[in-house]
């Protein structure tokens, strides 16, 4: 049975369920909204009612010093302090007995004079006692609260809060509820995938293979497989069962012209040589007896490295878009260091662990066993986590989130060593998929979800979670096969010679790649994305939730963009222009702060920005082995993309230093522009080296 058919099958299965979440999660985001909206006045009413209450206390006061309730002298300058600490009030107004305005501060409502003197709302002067609710006049929400002195109502005083600041907060639960969803949908993919997905594919594979063999003729019996508890374990089995008798049957058939061929000639039935014939014909055609069972893909024990990837990969990626601003809110106990460059040292430091150490660790890996090394990264994480949490000081946070970085590398080349090993040289594209897979899912997850958690429980709770997130895949990872035989045709994993780096360093074709398109990628990458953005949206007004929803953007756009842009890359000329078109299109994405610095500038920033990265993603790496063909058969793959990956990540640690340095001297928005032009001048140098010299042309040492 064609395996595309039986991934359709699967497909099929995936999509039913996925619309049945996805109907459920949109009739809970529309009756949760409903539910907000509906709290959410009353909620106001009590908000602007505690104001009014102090306002109108003070009026009191004021009248029982014999102060005329008309001639009331500071109630706007008081006006002006409340509208300074609560910048939703858009109106203050004081009315006497009939409604007639005696004092106001900043613009009324269209309709407001009429509304002061309805019956309705001077009603409220009799019943001091009931509870003020809003009522939208005009574009304000105003609240009315009575004056009543000791010996008789003196007036009324209404306070508005725009109506702009209310659909801002219903505008962002309801993109709080679509990030819920979207986010929901790809766990529930990656739940999907992990409780079903493999053994449903296992058994849909087992039973199309019984079926194949029914129609090509093959009643060999093979090695049993407990099938009975599968999915389609029943028909599996009983098709088995039709093809186990069938063989059965033809094995008693010959057992019995053996056993008369054996007789006296003149005992032998007359219709045996006939029946011997007919025999022959059938062992031809058709294929009986015994044959063992082929040894089975490790495509089952792939599947299972994928959740607990994906839930360590999520713990780091909670944090993306929060961490700059948590490091601006601890101290800095180095004399000299400005905060820029403090916010920036965390990734930057991060990334350059995550360098230097995957090399080393690649090795580590494979001495002690790719499971057991993925146990001891995630614990030493969870600690780096737990113990950020508490950090004190920028200096010490430095030190939690350094081993935060080496528990990450640890568990991502063991989780990449654990892949190749399971996979056989035929499959590895197919089977390495799964673990880019669960990194892409966590990338779109993580920012997102993390912005809203910090925004409501804190950064600092939210490295909590981080560390329970990384705590879960150890749980996940115990699962995990121990060892696997090794494959003697595989070379050892070892980091690059400092002879390999320098002799990669001093050649055009190897650096045309990597300084000019692998390098500035990545700047682009953690200068924007992870340093810029989260301290430049809140430095506008907006909160951490709305940075993560802008991150999140990013992560869709990849995971959208790489797939097809990785088709694109059929030829060295396609993968050339992709690169330097990526890195031309992320900077102009960068460049679009130029025209606004509004937060949907930065998203279309953002977007452009993903999509020039997914355009020159996939293409680079193809690039290094086209450029450096001779390099990789005279040094080894594992040495050259070793160094590569080196500068890479190198280029990783340098995006945020450059970002706060370009910060601390001109500013966010020219910092965004400065690196936008770093990318575009990137891209065309690329694109004009690689249009010009000849592959073998090498840099003079």
């Amino acid at each position: 049975m064609n395996r595309s058919y039986l991934r359709g099958i699967y497909l099929r299965l995936a999509g039913v369920v996925m619309l049945v979440v996805v109907c459920a999660l949109g009739a809970s985001a529309f009756i949760s909204h409903r539910v907000f909206e509906q709290a959410l006045a009353p909620e106001m009413s009590k908000k602007v009612a505690t104001i009014g209450a102090s306002v109108r206390s003070l009026v009191l006061n004021a009248v029982s010093h014999r102060i005329d309730f008309r001639e009331l002298y500071g109630i706007e300058q008081k006006f002006d302090e409340i509208k300074s600490a609560v910048p939703e009030i858009a109106y203050f107004a004081v009315t006497d007995a009939q409604g007639v305005v005696l004092h106001q501060r900043f613009s009324a409502p269209s309709g407001a004079a009429a509304y002061f003197r309805k019956p309705s709302v001077l009603a409220a002067l009799s019943k001091p006692e009931s509870a003020p609710s809003s009522v939208r006049i005009g574009d304000q929400y105003i609240v009315s609260l009575p004056i009543i002195s000791a010996h008789e109502p003196l007036g009324m005083l209404h306070i508005g809060v725009d109506v702009r600041f209310v659909d801002s907060i219903v505008l962002g639960m309801t993109y709080d509820m679509l990030v819920v969803l979207v986010v929901a949908l790809f766990f529930t993919l990656e739940l999907l995938h992990f409780m079903a997905g493999e053994r449903l594919e296992s058994s849909l594979k087992s039973l199309g293979n019984t079926i194949d063999r029914g129609i090509a003729g093959d009643f060999s019996k093979r090695a049993q497989r407990a099938t009975a508890t599968s999915d389609f374990g029943a028909v599996t089995g009983m098709l088995e069962s039709v093809l186990a008798r069938t063989n059965a049957a033809f094995e008693a058939l010959t057992r019995d012209v053996e056993a008369a061929r054996r007789y006296p000639a003149h005992e032998r039935p007359p219709a045996l040589a006939a029946a011997n014939t007919g025999l022959q014909q059938l062992s031809q055609r058709y294929r009986f007896g015994h044959e063992p069972e082929a040894a089975r893909s490790g495509n089952s024990q792939i599947g299972k490295v994928r959740a607990p990837l994906f839930l360590f990969i999520l713990a780091e990626e909670l944090t993306r878009s929060f961490l700059p601003t948590y490091v601006k809110t601890l101290p800095i106990p180095i004399p000299g260091l400005s905060p820029e460059i403090a916010m920036g040292l965390p990734i930057s430091l991060f990334m350059l662990i995550v360098a230097l150490a995957q090399p080393h660790l690649g090795a580590f890996s494979e001495r002690v066993g790719h499971r057991r090394a993925m146990l001891v990264g995630a614990g030493i994480a969870a600690l780096g986590f737990l113990a950020t949490a508490f950090a004190s000081t920028v200096l010490d946070l430095l030190i939690w989130r350094s081993l935060c970085a080496l528990g990450y590398a640890m568990v991502f080349v063991a989780g990449q060593g654990y892949v190749l090993e399971q996979a056989s040289a035929s499959k590895r594209a197919r089977n390495f998929a799964v673990f880019v897979g669960a990194i892409m899912v966590a990338t779109v997850c993580g920012p997102s979800i993390g912005g809203i958690l910090a925004d409501n429980i804190g950064e600092r709770m939210t490295f909590g979670v981080s560390a329970l997130l990384a705590l879960g895949s150890i749980v996940a990872m115990r699962h995990l096969p121990d060892r696997q035989p090794s494959d003697p045709d595989r070379a050892a994993t070892r980091a690059p010679r400092l002879r390999e780096i320098g002799a990669l360093l001093l050649n055009a074709r190897f650096m045309a790649v990597t300084g000019l398109a692998a390098m500035p990628a990545k700047i682009v990458l953690t200068g924007i994305c992870f340093y810029l953005v989260p301290l430049y949206v809140l430095s506008i007004g907006d909160s951490q939730a709305i940075t993560g929803r802008l991150l999140m953007s990013y992560a869709v756009v990849m995971v959208l963009m790489t797939p097809l842009s990785a088709a694109l890359a059929s030829s060295r000329e396609r993968m050339e222009w992709l690169v330097g078109g990526g890195l031309v299109v992320s900077g102009l994405g960068a460049s679009l702060l130029l025209a606004n610095g509004g937060t949907l500038w930065v998203f279309a920033s953002i977007v452009l920005i993903g999509l020039g990265q997914s355009l020159s993603i996939s293409a680079q790496s193809a690039l290094v082995a086209e450029h450096c063909s001779r390099e990789v058969a005279g040094m080894g793959e594992s040495a050259v993309y070793g160094v590569y990956r080196l500068l890479e990540r190198i280029g990783n640690a340098l995006g945020p230093v450059l970002a706060g340095f370009l910060l601390l001297s001109f500013g966010y928005r020219v910092s965004f522009v400065a690196i936008g032009a770093l990318a575009i001048l990137s891209g065309i140098a690329f694109l004009v080296s690689t249009s010009r010299a000849p592959v073998t042309t090498a840099l003079a040492a």
